[in-house]
């Protein structure tokens, strides 16, 4: 349990961006060092976090825990990757006002590099999950109707709602 935490607590304070910005780290650490889930049970938390109310990395951290130790190891998993943000905003918060501008800049900077790491994650994603032409077609189809400003709930649904119907398989 212990190294639960802290496996996940490293992976809290030192990713930046958010949920798709830390896959890479995830595969890493996860996957590849631990083997507590495979690449591809990994890309199936993202999906279903992503689908389910929450932090996309915070249910991922939970689905993994809860796959090797239960709802302790849910627990225990979770906390470690909040604490880091718990901590950080703890301190920063008090000289928030002090470094405001410069604060503002670094955060400017820091939205590019973390868009470089969402590109790179949205690729290894496509190579590992797209296999034939229609989960092309679906992936398509899923942005434009992200670009006809869909509610992404209803996207979501609906693209559950035809799996449910339609059996594809890899």
């Amino acid at each position: 349990m212990i190294e639960l935490f802290i496996t996940f607590f490293k992976i809290g304070i030192t990713t930046f961006g958010g949920g798709y910005a830390m896959l890479p780290i995830l595969i890493v650490e996860i996957a590849e060092k631990r083997n507590w889930a495979t690449e591809d049970e990994l890309l199936e938390y993202f999906a279903i976090g992503q689908a389910t109310p929450g932090i996309i990395a915070v249910n991922t951290a939970t689905f993994v825990g809860y796959k090797n130790r239960g709802v302790a190891g849910a627990i225990v998993a979770t906390l470690g990757f909040i604490a880091p943000s718990i901590m950080i905003i703890s301190i920063i918060y008090p000289v928030v006002d002090i470094i405001n501008d410069k604060f503002i800049y670094a955060a400017k900077f820091l939205k590019i590099a973390v868009t470089g790491l969402i590109l790179n994650t949205i690729y290894g994603m496509l190579k590992k999950s797209i296999k034939n032409y229609y989960q092309w077609t679906l992936i398509v189809l899923s942005v434009v109707l992200a670009l006809l400003k869909l509610p992404l709930p209803l996207i979501v649904i609906g693209f559950v709602l035809v799996s449910l119907v339609i059996k594809n398989d890899d």
